[in-house]
């Protein structure tokens, strides 16, 4: 738990930083993500932080304001709304100060502990893993609009992990029939990261940093993954829409 909990805030850092830098003029700027501006992406992020603090500490009550098809749209418009009118370095602050409260609440638990998030029932380890992916994947599209250079860690082997978690729930909602499969990469570094039954007859092979983005849903024009893969599953699985987080 710490070793994710240290990457998770550095990864928090690192868009903190670059946030600063950006020029108020620049923040009504457009990404890929649903058209959003800066101040929409960090907004949001500081809304997530928010609902993540009451899940940790109030068993989720805020999810009663979003339920159904359509809550996730209501949340996200009330955190737009919010930061509407703040300044950029309010905005900013309000993601700092919310994101704190959570990694300081998941520092003290234990990483089997289960926290209600959306629908979904998921151990803290997996819900800190969740974390980062939410800010590294929105980071690529503010890096992206301001044509900034940017270029993976080895913290992503967290968002590769956060991808094969989340390949059971990924099936379902394109009504594929879930099959084990295993995932090999090789993540910045030369790290190697693998998970999933070795045995496993669908196999997905390749670069870790385009494993993340497809499982991010981070795909624009003109990404060509690397990526391989041997099996049924594992190639339908690859060719499917994966959720933008």
């Amino acid at each position: 738990m710490k070793e994710i909990l240290s990457s998770l805030v550095a990864e928090q850092q690192l868009l903190d930083q670059y946030l600063q830098s950006i020029p108020v003029r620049n923040w009504n700027t457009k990404t890929t993500f649903k058209n959003w501006t800066i101040t929409e992406h960090v907004s949001y992020l500081a809304g997530l932080e928010d609902l993540a603090f009451n899940a940790l500490k109030k068993k989720g009550t805020d999810f009663n304001k979003y339920r159904g098809p359509t809550g996730l749209g209501k949340f996200e418009k009330n955190s737009i709304t919010k930061g509407k009118d703040m300044r950029p370095q309010d905005v900013i602050e309000w993601w700092r100060l919310s994101r704190a409260k959570v990694v300081e609440t998941l520092a003290d638990a234990t990483p089997g502990r289960k926290i209600k998030w959306w629908n979904n029932e998921i151990d803290y380890l997996t819900f800190a893993a969740t974390k980062l992916s939410e800010t590294w994947s929105h980071g690529l599209d503010i890096y992206e609009c301001m044509k900034k250079d940017y270029e993976d860690s080895v913290r992503i082997e967290h968002v590769a992990l956060y991808g094969f978690l989340n390949i059971e729930k990924i099936s379902k909602l394109n009504k594929l029939k879930y099959e084990n499969v295993r995932i090999e990469l090789i993540g910045p570094e030369y790290r190697a990261w693998q998970f999933g039954d070795e045995k496993s007859e669908n196999t997905i092979n390749g670069n870790a940093g385009d494993w993340c983005r497809v499982v991010t849903g981070r795909t624009g024009k003109g990404f060509k993954p690397t990526l391989t893969a041997e099996g049924e599953f594992a190639k339908k699985l690859l060719k499917t829409n994966h959720v933008k987080i």
